[in-house]
């Protein structure tokens, strides 16, 4: 059965929610293989739900607006975590139960950051940057 754009979003909103309700009951009575297969099964039917949309035309806008919010929000997690990691490795002599998620906190947006340059790197190279030759 096709459905069109509307109704897609809503199987996929209903499908994302039902499978974090599940995996959060099964992680929270402590059953790992629930939770792997209650994720695997949101997974395809999220996929089924994405499959089942009638061509739906995205135009440039629709590229651009994403790509925007994209951006920001990879930049505004960035910016929270490293404040946030920071601030939990400052608090460690009151509070040394946070250190270790300090640390985690700060390395993942630093690893964030270095993979939006290393894939900014990338996709300006595939897309057409040519560094200027001096002859």
């Amino acid at each position: 059965m096709l459905m069109d754009a509307k109704n897609s979003r809503i199987c996929r909103i209903v499908v994302i929610l039902a499978t974090v309700a599940f995996a959060g009951w099964f992680a929270a009575t402590a059953d790992a293989a629930q939770v792997v297969i209650s994720a695997a099964a949101g997974a395809i039917l999220f996929y089924l739900c994405k499959i089942r949309v009638e061509d739906v035309m995205a135009d440039e806008r629709d590229e651009r607006v994403s790509e925007k919010a994209s951006k920001v929000a990879m930049e505004v997690f960035a910016a929270t975590s490293a404040f946030a990691g920071v601030l939990l490795i400052a608090l460690r002599v009151e509070h040394p139960e946070y250190t270790n998620a300090g640390f985690a906190l700060a390395f993942s947006a630093c690893a964030l950051m270095i993979l939006y340059s290393v894939l900014y790197g990338y996709y300006n190279r595939r897309y057409g940057y040519e560094p200027y030759d001096e002859e």
